[in-house]
């Protein structure tokens, strides 16, 4: 039985468990795919009949990587989740980093590498942002 005290996601996008790096990407997923958000915006990971408390420093998503796949812009996030973009959506910056919506409005940050990896699907229109998957785009 291992006891943690505090299960975070900094704002490099990693867990942790008692500021130890949780690098077991399983587990990690595990408890990302499990994770929920109270009114209140607390977030905990739901497992069978537990509740375990979550620090979130940022936000809970990170995408690290992305690609094209077809018609849909495909983010990897850090937990190994997806995100599948395949409608036009809003990228919204806060203090010139960019978020997307995964689970919850600006939930995901992405990774300065991810961003340069889309940048050609972005379009500014009316001071606002978007992802344009591609087969979408309209001059």
């Amino acid at each position: 039985q291992v006891s943690v005290q505090e299960i975070r996601i900094k704002n490099d996008g990693k867990w942790y468990a008692d500021d130890r790096l949780m690098f077991r990407k399983a587990i990690v997923k595990l408890f990302a795919t499990n994770l929920v958000r109270d009114e209140n915006d607390q977030y905990f990971i739901k497992l069978n009949q537990e509740t375990f408390p979550v620090v979130v420093e940022d936000v809970p998503f990170l995408a690290t990587d992305a690609y094209v796949d077809g018609g849909a812009i495909v983010f990897v996030l850090y937990d190994e989740q997806e995100l599948r973009v395949e409608e036009e959506v809003p990228v919204v910056f806060i203090d010139d980093t960019p978020y997307l919506s995964f689970r919850w409005e600006n939930d995901t940050r992405i990774s300065r590498s991810a961003f340069w990896m889309v940048s050609n699907f972005l379009v500014e229109r009316d001071n606002q942002v978007y992802l344009v998957p591609p087969g979408k785009l309209h001059d």
